[in-house]
This record gives C-alpha cells, structure tokens and sequence, in this order.
C-alpha cells in the first residue's frame, strides 16, 4: 500500500525521483557501462550534423543578435535578432538557448525558430547533444532536469531533486549534472533515469566541461577526466590534474562555475579560462596537452608548473570567448575578430571576421577538430607579444605585465634587455611594474647585455643638455649580477669607466651611488680600488654624503676587503679629525670586526 502512495505521488508530481541523498555512487560497473553507452565519434569532431567547424556568437547594440558562422568556409550562416540571456547550446540541427524568458530553439543551418519552451521557474542552465535539449531549473524551492525534443521542444521527461542543481552539459545521449557539490549525476538524454553518479570524496563538484570525446568534472582547484577511474572518488586514484596559476593570473578557471547564474550568461569569467585537451589516460595523472591561459586580451602557453612557453596579445580589444579544438586555440574577440593560434607556440594561425557591426558579449564554438589552412598571417614571435604586454598602458592589467616582464626576462639577446630598460624610463609605468622589472634585470645574468647596460649608463644628469640618467641603480646592479659569468675583457673595462664616471659625477644620487661601488667592486677585478679610495677622500668631510649612513656602509664595506692598503687609508681617515664622526665610527667598527 505503501509503496502505490509513493508511485502516486511520484506520478501526481510529474516527474522521475532520481536525484536523492541516498544512492547507489561510485560504482565501476555502472560507471563502465555508463561510459560505453555514450554515443561518441571515433575522432574530434563538431556535434552539428554537417560535422563543420561553427561558432554561435551573441551581438549586443540597440538589438541583440546571434550570428552564426562557418569557421571552414570563413563566412556567416545566418544573423537572427534575439534577446538571448544564457549560453547558447549546440545540437545536431538546431541551437537552444534562453531568450527572454523562454527557451527557444532555432534551425542550425538557417536560424529561423523552431520552437519555443516555457521555463516553469527560475533557469538555471541548459546543454544540447545531437538529439534533445536538456534545461535545469528551479520551481520553488525544488530543482527540476527536463529532456526536450531538439526537433519541436516537447518535453520528453522531467526528474525532481532532492536538492540544489547545477547547470547541466550532454554529450553522446547523456547529461552531466552536478548536484549539491558533491555529486556528478550521469543521466540517460532519452529516458531520464540516472544512469550512475560520483561522489567527490575529497573535492567539491561544481564545474563539468564536455568536448566531443570527453568530459572532465572538478571545481577551481582542479579537474578529473571521467573514465573508470572516476568510481574512486579521490584525487589520488582517478585521472586528476591541476594547472599552476601564475598568480597574476588568478581569476582563471577551468569552467564555469555550474552553481554560478551569472557564469551561465556570458560574462567576465568567460575571459579567463584554462585551455586544454588531453590524450587518453595511462596514468592517474591528468596530461594537459597544449595547454594554455586565456586572460582578457591575452593568451599564454603555460605548463604544468606555471611556466610561460609563449605568449599572444590581442590588438585593442578583449578575447571574449575562447575554446581548444584539439589542433588551434580558437578565440572570438569584441570586435568580432575569429583568430586561430597553433597550441604548441603561439603562432596566429588565421584571422577571420564575423562582419559584426555591435560589439560581441559572448560565443559558444562548436568546433572540435578544427584545424584551419593558414592564411598567410605572419607569427608573432613570443618575445613581441610579452614587449606588446609589457608596455601596455591599460591599467586594469598592471599584474599581467609583472607576468610578461618575468617571462621576457627568460629570454636571451640584448634586445630584451633594452626593453626592460625601456620599462624603467617609462614615467607611465607603474611602481610596482618598476620594481618588478629591477629585479629582473639583476637576476637575468645574460653577458649579452652588458653593452646594452654600458650604453644606458652613457646618459648623466645634465641641466644644460637637458638629459637625466635614467635607472641608475638597477642597471649598476644588472652590471654587478654579472659577475662570474664570462664576459668580453674590453666591455667590462667599458662598464668600470661608465660607473666610474658615475661615481665621479656630482649629481648622482646616494642610494644610486651605493648601487654604483657595489657593481663596481663585483666587476672591477681590483682596478676599481684608486677610484674608490680617491672618492673616499674627496667626500669623507663633505656635510651631505660624508653623513649618509647608506653611502658609508658601501663605501667602507668595499674598500675594507679590498686589501691592506685600502684598510691603511681607511684608518688615516678615521683618524683624521675633518671626517664626520658617523663615518669615522663606521671604519672602526668596520676593521674592528674583521
């Protein structure tokens, strides 16, 4: 009796029970046969019926829009004004997406309407395989997964929840959805009942992306591929990986957030995006092949360990959408602008153009597999694009500059040291970009660069002339780093002279002049002694520097252990009644401690 209750209710309510508390998880039977039912292609392809690359672009202006656009041809489909408010879903011969407050389904190839869906509550997200639509929303305080016909919108089947649902992805006639970040329900597309589900034991689930052959499930911190390993629950057993972010980079993610309702739109996250595909697994160790980072108006190639491998900077305008295909990085930007980037280094590949006239707020690629003929575009090297970043003025992106100055700095040749030197003449530049690139330029070690550094050190305070010597100090340093490396004989007698005529040169600042006796004491091999020693003596009595505890440190650390005639003078001018008496207590407790 009981039992026929709990059928009518079930039946009263219009749905199937499959999201519960308690259920059977982490099955590797059911999960292995879940995993073989998925009707999914033998090779990367797109999910439309004509198997040709296509992106789905939304146009804002004084009406919105949805373009569509054949990546293979190089030329729209269709334009169709619509006020869409979600992502837009791609099947086998039709899109879906939220316009307004419905869900409206058009014919792929033409755009015309082909049905419309009322959502009876609050839409949480939709997703698309070849055949049917699959909508998750909220009724109340109750969350709801409805199947519909692709064809004319039917619906074919709802399942309740027992409690919050996130937004759903399909591919091969079944449906992913996370259900209370702990959970990723596997759903039959045709029937609706749950074919399997995993628990995360040891992280949340609230992220599921889908590509033509795989998924791949996890949260922020990282990402599982789904195959049998899955059934264990834990990081340490399954197919499991994460990206070292760059911390410049730290809003990027590997999906959006399926809880999110504002990642269910196009939206800002869309802009930071990890990319990547991998190989089929051999190990629990998830590989990330052509692994990149999409932020804003850049892309970076990056490993594993949050190294740079290249970089791409967009001309003007942000990337707003970005997706790899397996053999490109295909990215839409604002203006309309399609660009392919081979994955391996950063090349543009092709350019297209969408022939938009408003600004583009988001795209869904449906693309996989695709591979462009070049078109002739010429590749921007890594190195021009980190100095494009690095000298960009937009100030929103400080941090990521601080990321293209680090990655530049990696790089050999006397060019990359002249646009670091560039960065600290820039009055544009921000401080902490300065201080960043100071840095660098001590750490870098390049002998290449000493010309270079020789040749910035060749401009001096000049009021006449009208000229001011720009990064003193840093350059002194980057000249004192290079000590122990191998360098030409004949430039680093060139750099003891510019750092001597430094030294000379009235107009140097202290904390500069302190910068200059260090490098010239890690460079000067000896020879910078007389210099040294002849300074000490025309400043030891002077009111300004003689008193500066900063210069007397440097000073008489440098001639200290120089040798024993250096230490004789230092002790005839302690001795001598004219020096400052901080200075003089500096030499004694200097050769006191020796």
């Amino acid at each position: 009796m009981k039992r026929l209750l709990l059928l009518g209710l079930l039946v009263a309510c219009g749905g199937k029970a499959v999201f519960r508390l308690s259920s059977d998880e982490n099955n590797s039977y059911a999960l292995r046969e879940t995993l073989a039912k998925r009707q999914l292609p033998a090779r990367p392809m797109p999910v439309n019926d004509a198997h040709q690359p296509r992106v789905f672009a939304v146009v804002g202006g004084p009406q919105k829009a949805i373009v569509a656009f054949d990546l293979a041809a190089g030329s729209a489909l269709w334009t169709a004004p619509a006020d869409v408010q979600s992502r837009i879903a791609v099947g086998g011969d039709f899109i879906v997406a939220l316009e307004g407050t419905q869900l409206v389904g058009r014919d792929q190839a033409r755009g015309g309407v082909r049905w419309r869906s009322a959502v009876p509550g609050t839409f949480v997200g939709v997703a698309a395989d070849r055949e049917r639509a699959y909508v998750v929303y909220k009724d109340g305080s109750h969350y709801w997964l409805a199947g519909l016909s692709g064809h004319s919108g039917d619906r074919l089947w709802k399942a309740d929840a027992a409690g919050q649902l996130g937004a759903p992805a399909a591919h091969g006639g079944v449906v992913y959805v996370p259900f209370l970040q702990q959970w990723l329900a596997i759903v039959d597309g045709a029937r609706g009942t749950q074919l399997t589900r995993i628990r995360g034991l040891d992280e949340q689930i609230a992220m599921v992306r889908v590509t033509s052959q795989r998924a791949y499930y996890g949260s922020k911190a990282g990402v599982f591929a789904l195959d049998e390993r899955s059934a264990s629950g834990r990081r340490a057993d399954a197919t499991y990986g994460t990206i070292a972010i760059p911390p410049q980079l730290e809003r990027t993610s590997y999906g959006a957030d399926a809880y999110d309702p504002v990642q269910q739109t196009y939206s800002a996250a869309d802009r930071a995006r990890i990319l990547w595909t991998s190989p089929a697994a051999t190990s629990t160790a998830l590989q990330f092949d052509g692994c990149a980072i999409h932020y804003f108006r850049f892309v970076f190639g990056c490993d594993p360990v949050g190294g740079i491998r290249w970089a791409y900077s967009h001309p003007r305008v942000e990337l707003v959408a970005s997706a790899h295909t397996g053999a490109v990085i295909a990215a839409v930007s604002a203006a309309g602008d399609v660009v392919a980037l081979d994955p391996r280094n950063g090349y543009l590949l092709a350019t297209q153009s969408l022939g938009t006239r408003g600004p583009v707020i988001g795209a869904t690629f449906d693309a996989d597999g695709w591979s462009p003929r070049s078109t002739g575009v010429n590749p921007l090297l890594t190195n021009e694009a980190l100095v494009s970043i690095l000298h960009d003025h937009d100030a929103r992106f400080d941090r990521v500059k601080e990321l293209a100055a680090s990655a530049l700095a990696k790089l050999p040749g006397a060019e990359v040291t002249k646009e670091l030197l560039a960065v600290l003449a820039d009055d544009r530049a921000p401080a902490r970009l300065k201080d960043t690139v100071a840095g660098l330029l001590v750490v870098r070690r390049d002998p290449a660069s000493l010309p270079v550094l020789v040749q910035q050190l060749a401009v001096h305070d000049d009021y006449l002339a009208q000229t001011k010597a720009e990064a003193l100090g840093p350059t002194a340093r980057a000249i004192g780093g290079l000590a122990g490396e191998k360098l030409d004989r004949g430039q680093v007698a060139a750099a003891v002279a510019a750092l001597q005529a430094h030294l000379d040169a009235p107009t140097t600042p202290v904390a500069d002049l302190a910068q200059v006796i260090e490098a010239l004491v890690a460079i000067g091999g000896g020879g910078e002694r007389q210099a040294l020693g002849s300074h000490l003596l025309l400043y030891h009595a002077d009111d300004e520097l003689g008193g500066d505890p900063v210069w007397q440190k440097a000073i008489v650390g440098a001639l200290a252990h120089s040798g024993a005639g250096e230490r004789v003078l230092l002790r005839h001018v302690a001795a001598d009644p004219r020096t400052r008496p901080t200075l003089a207590a500096t030499i004694r407790d200097t050769l006191g401690a020796e």
